[in-house]
């Protein structure tokens, strides 16, 4: 995991030990010493850097929240159309799901859990980081539908949409998997094969009365 220039080198250990075991473990299931052990460090060092399980873990998700957060938004406002920015949305989120799994699974976990310390964690970031990423796809589509470049429909329904969209595949991989055997066979194309399917289903689906496609 890149990104923890911030950390000392047993703090970053630390940082990838106990993402692997909370993502597998959910917070009440993950035991500081298994974290220890991974990190390769006794407990009571592990203590000293961070003093509960609870404080390691709130660090720990507020990492990924920043992360998930950031990831591709630079990307995203670089874009001068929402075409393109919509485009650069689904192929980042898709990209960074599937190249961070742990990742992916704490935050599920997390949110089964009740979302406690994710909401803690995450109304600040969405507050006083404007150009975050929620805020931003919410602001470009609204600017869009006022342009009259797509029709008008609720901008944070379609965010929902678009990010279900983008991780359910990974979520759901072992039944994707068993229904077609070929998503396994041939991951990659299959992944840049789902950057476009739900491309085209969002954004034609947006388009405006007599200008969809093959209309």
């Amino acid at each position: 995991m890149a990104d923890l220039d911030q950390y000392t080198d047993t703090e970053e250990r630390i940082f990838r030990a106990a993402l692997e075991v909370f993502s597998k473990k959910g917070k009440d299931g993950a035991r500081m010493q298994e974290i220890a052990d991974r990190a390769d460090i006794n407990k009571a060092m592990l203590h000293y850097y961070f003093r509960s399980k609870a404080k390691l873990y709130d660090e720990v998700l507020g990492f990924v929240m920043q992360r998930a957060l950031s990831s591709f938004a630079a990307a995203m406002q670089e874009t001068d159309t929402f075409e393109a920015m919509l485009r650069t949305f689904i192929a980042g989120y898709i990209d960074f799901v599937g190249e961070h799994q742990a990742v992916m699974r704490l935050m599920v976990n997390e949110l089964l859990a009740g979302g406690d310390a994710l909401r803690r964690k995450l109304a600040p970031r969405l507050t006083s980081e404007p150009a975050a990423m929620p805020q931003q796809f919410i602001r470009r589509m609204q600017a869009a539908i006022d342009r009259g470049e797509i029709r008008a429909a609720d901008p944070f329904q379609t965010l929902i949409t678009v990010v279900s969209s983008c991780i359910f595949f990974f979520i759901a991989f072992p039944m994707v998997r068993l229904i077609n055997p070929e998503a396994t066979a041939q991951r990659e194309a299959f992944i840049e094969a789902r950057k476009a399917h739900v491309f085209d289903l969002v954004y034609h689906g947006l388009a405006v009365k007599g200008k969809r496609k093959g209309r």
